[in-house]
């Protein structure tokens, strides 16, 4: 026993340095920061960023990282990266999450595991306004918190540089910058106000970098500071007389506002400016102000005015429908007609009876029929397959609705592209996107069982290996920051009873089944050419927006009426960030819309490095 017991010894004195070999720590070192703020902070309808930092003290290696959310396990999203020994890199993955769920980050090399973390994430609510907050002082705003909002500090240095993963913030607040902004960050800030957002820069002794960043965009010429400046158009805004009681005065910038600017307060204190679909608000003095007044959830609220945003690819995401399949007006086969198949059955009837039996009777060999009769099925059956093959044909056939949200006056957009790709037999296939697209699957499980997982970190985003079974039409959803190719101009006005004016295209696109609609209330345009005036007379209280048919055209590749019933009536209750009660179906807000069709879309996919697509536009553009 005792020499037993000295042999175990001796073999765990051998065996230990191979264990100790055998864990010993990987070369490569990664760190990991996640959501809106690099806490995980996430909201479940839009993206958000994943920081990788990846360091590599070893021989050089292919790193895939791969990010895998609990609650949908066939569809990840990886990021592949070459990281050479001693090399040291950042990359930013965006993300889309589902509700309730998980994540972890895993990462591979050479198909060997190296590290895998989980991520903590925290959810934010569908149905409240969302602010985005740089200051170094997180408590300001805390009163909106208490009110119904939901306010997420943010780091300079962890702000993202592309625009659509700014789009899960309804306002973004800069007190102070602690740190310069890139001039790519500063680009995607511009573009995401271009496409809805409401940035509010603050003034006073801590705004001076804000100011000197923003300076080209603001709705006022920012001057030196005054003090001692009154408060009364503050009171007014906030209706509560009381608020000189906690901000007696004001250390504030003098300001000059722009012509194109409008004043809120009449001494400048509070102005804004619309940019696009959005706006920039400049308030003078310190944003942290009026912390102490019970006043300032409803001053801010008041101030910022937010009116609901469209999220359609949110809503897609999470709403059981597809857009492409629902809405269709055309056959992707040129299937054959009745009168076809009758005359089939019909021949193969009398082929197979009578004239099968008379010939064979000729013959005097009725007993052949044990041979011929599964003889002639056969041959149907395998025509009857040909005829198949040939209507199906050979190529995959991709359908694209490309829906592009604007502002008239604006060149930038945003456009969510619904693709369906149709494939004649059960294959798979090789897809390549631009490098600025976002990609992922609808609600309503057509991926589901074929693993998607797009792949990001080339020039172009891919999916590879992607089986779609026999006639079957998969359905993606593909989000893009676009220019706006459609530009008009109007001189609307709102005379207590209708909207009243003229509307010129003054862009290069024809924009066909016109209709211009302010909440529930329609007028019919038509096709508007470049160069198209049109008289504007919009009154209130008809309720006639989709309760009256439209004219629309009857031979394109979507039935319009149908699609624009599906976002306006059928996803309005997902589609809205904060909804408010309207008599649907509507626009949400205060906001004048033209919306119209092209028969011209810019393909977004290639399948196996060809492009051959057919689509239509939609574009929704806000006029004021």
């Amino acid at each position: 026993m005792r020499r037993y017991a000295l042999l175990c010894c001796l073999l765990a004195l051998i065996l230990t340095p191979s264990i100790v070999a055998a864990q010993s720590p990987s070369p490569i070192t990664i760190t990991v920061r996640a959501g809106l703020d690099g806490e995980g902070t996430y909201h479940p309808s839009f993206w958000f960023p994943v920081e990788i930092t990846l360091a590599n003290d070893g021989p050089d290696r292919e790193v895939v990282l791969e990010w895998r959310a609990t609650n949908m396990q066939s569809f990840r999203q990886r990021y592949r990266v070459d990281l050479p020994g001693g090399a040291r890199k950042r990359i930013v993955l965006p993300i889309v999450q589902p509700a309730g769920g998980q994540a972890a980050l895993v990462a591979t090399a050479d198909g060997v595991e190296l590290w895998r973390e989980r991520i903590p994430l925290k959810q934010l609510s569908d149905n409240l306004p969302t602010l985005g907050l740089l200051s170094s002082d997180p408590s300001v705003f805390s009163s909106l918190t208490v009110a119904d909002t939901q306010v997420v500090p943010l780091d300079p240095t962890f702000l993202p540089d592309d625009p659509i993963l700014l789009m899960a913030f309804d306002v973004i607040a800069v007190r102070e910058l602690t740190a310069e902004l890139q001039p790519e960050q500063r680009d995607a800030l511009i573009t995401w106000v271009h496409q809805g957002g409401t940035l509010l820069v603050g003034g006073g002794v801590v705004g001076e970098a804000a100011i000197r960043t923003f300076s080209d965009i603001l709705p006022v010429t920012v001057g030196p500071l005054r003090r001692d400046v009154p408060i009364d158009e503050l009171e007014r805004i906030s209706g509560l007389n009381g608020l000189r009681n906690f901000v007696p005065s004001l250390t504030a910038n003098a300001v000059t506002v722009r012509p194109e600017a409008q004043a809120i307060t009449t001494d400048g204190l509070i102005s804004r400016i619309d940019v696009g679909s959005g706006k920039v608000i400049f308030a003078a003095f310190d944003l942290a102000t009026l912390r102490a007044s019970p006043a300032e959830a409803k001053f801010w609220r008041d101030v910022f005015d937010l009116q609901p945003r469209i999220n359609l690819a949110g809503s897609l995401r999470t709403s059981f429908n597809d857009l492409i399949q629902s809405s269709l007006a055309q056959s992707l086969y040129a299937f054959p007609s009745t009168a076809t198949l009758l005359l089939l059955i019909g021949s193969y009837i009398v082929i197979i009876g009578p004239i099968h039996y008379l010939v064979l009777r000729g013959l005097r060999r009725l007993e052949l029929a044990w041979i011929t009769t599964p003889l002639l099925i056969v041959i149907f059956l395998g025509g009857a397959f040909v005829a198949s093959y040939v209507v199906r044909g050979s190529q995959v056939q991709v359908i694209q609705l490309a829906i592009v949200q604007g502002a008239a006056n604006s060149p930038l957009a945003t456009t969510t592209n619904l693709l369906g790709v149709l494939s004649p037999q059960r294959q798979s296939y090789d897809l390549t996107f631009p490098g600025d697209a976002h990609i992922s699957q609808l609600a309503d499980g057509t991926m589901r069982g074929t693993d998607m997982n797009p792949e990001y970190g080339g020039t172009n985003v891919t999916i590879a290996d992607l089986v779609i079974d026999a006639a079957a039409l998969r359905t993606l959803i593909v989000e893009q920051s676009t220019t706006n190719a459609v530009q008009l101009t109007h001189n609307l006005t709102w005379d207590q009873t209708r909207w009243q004016g003229t509307l010129i295209n003054t862009g290069p696109i024809e924009l066909r089944d016109a209709v211009v609609v302010w909440q529930n209330e329609m007028q019919w345009l038509g096709t508007l050419t470049p160069g198209t005036e049109v008289e504007v007379n919009l009154a209130d209280g008809q309720d006639n927006f989709l309760r009256e048919v439209m004219p629309v055209e009857e031979t394109t590749l979507f039935n319009r009426q149908s699609v624009l019933d599906n976002i306006f009536w059928y996803q309005l209750s997902n589609v809205m960030m904060f909804p408010e009660a309207v008599n649907l179906p509507a626009i949400p807000g205060d906001g004048v819309y033209v919306l119209g069709w092209s028969t011209e879309v810019t393909p977004v996919v290639q399948i196996d490095g060809t492009s051959v697509t057919r689509g239509e536009t939609l574009y929704i553009i806000r006029l004021r």
